[in-house]
């Protein structure tokens, strides 16, 4: 009991300090820190399946958007699962043997989309290996047009709307909740959007709960690159379609001559299905 009444303690005050800080305020979570800039109020879960055309497999992966009242984000649902657990349980502090084993069970996506309602703009974070970039763009202009047709998510009636958007056709289901907020950077219906889909089939994201958790939203605290744009976008693609050639030009191996030329002719790749189009507008 003394214990739980600790934790809950502790967990408190990081709430307290997070609503009374301000932005940018630094959260040590020992296994990584965040620089928050809002609290979270609600949460939206999503499931994100997309396939990557070149290797033709689907991966799923678990996504939510939160929800404050000046910044939304959108990212990896695993990642708020592990910030959580460091946030509840001062006790827990594996060394990095146990930190790796204990990481496994888990997708730490490091790819942050934050949402500023004051600002009208949207920053990027993508923190993987050495690429550490960040962009800043306006809250994108989304040309719906609302069509005929009803569908249930989650126990929401939601309606019908299609867009073409930076390279993809989208259909979206729309739900009457007063949040102008959806998947990755949607938005700009007059509801929640609960459900998309490209015309491609690559990716299907869908919402499968909601939660009323409070809690710091931020993104991971890092060195990023500042970056356009089309040069973060163009950079992750290199990154996914070019890995083998990259890692063994990285100088980080330290393999013979002929294992690093095997590698470079090997075409390994990493996932890469983009929910942006490099190029498109």
């Amino acid at each position: 009991m003394g214990k739980d009444i600790t934790r809950f303690f502790i967990l408190t005050m990081i709430l307290s300090f997070c609503v009374c800080g301000g932005k940018g305020e630094l959260l040590d979570l020992r296994h990584r820190k965040i620089n928050v800039v809002d609290t979270a109020y609600n949460e939206v879960v999503y499931v994100h399946i997309a396939v990557d055309p070149y290797k033709k497999n689907p991966r799923v992966t678990y996504e939510m958007l939160s929800i404050g009242k000046r910044f939304h984000k959108y990212g990896g649902y695993d990642d708020y699962q592990m910030d959580s657990t460091f946030m509840s349980d001062p006790d827990f502090n594996p060394n990095h043997e146990e930190y790796v084993e204990w990481g496994r069970q888990f997708e730490d996506t490091r790819q942050d989309v934050v949402i500023n309602l004051e600002t009208n703009t949207i920053d990027y974070y993508y923190n993987k290996f050495w690429y550490c970039n960040r962009y800043s763009e306006p809250i994108p202009e989304f040309a719906w047009e609302l069509e005929d047709g009803e569908e249930d998510v989650i126990g929401y009636r939601c309606r019908k709307a299609r867009v073409k958007w930076r390279g993809r056709e989208w259909t979206a289901w729309y739900s009457d909740i007063p949040v102008d907020a959806g998947p990755w950077k949607f938005r700009r219906l007059p509801g929640l959007i609960l459900k998309m889909e490209d015309a491609t089939g690559q990716h299907k994201i869908e919402a499968i709960g909601t939660k009323d958790d409070v809690y710091p939203m931020g993104y991971v605290d890092s060195l990023y690159s500042r970056r356009t744009r089309e040069f973060a976008q163009k950079a992750e693609k290199d990154y996914c379609e070019n890995f083998g050639k990259i890692i063994a030009d990285s100088g980080m191996l330290l393999e013979p001559a002929e294992e690093l030329e095997r590698l470079r002719r090997s075409k390994k790749r990493r996932f890469y299905a983009p929910i942006e189009i490099v190029g498109a507008e």
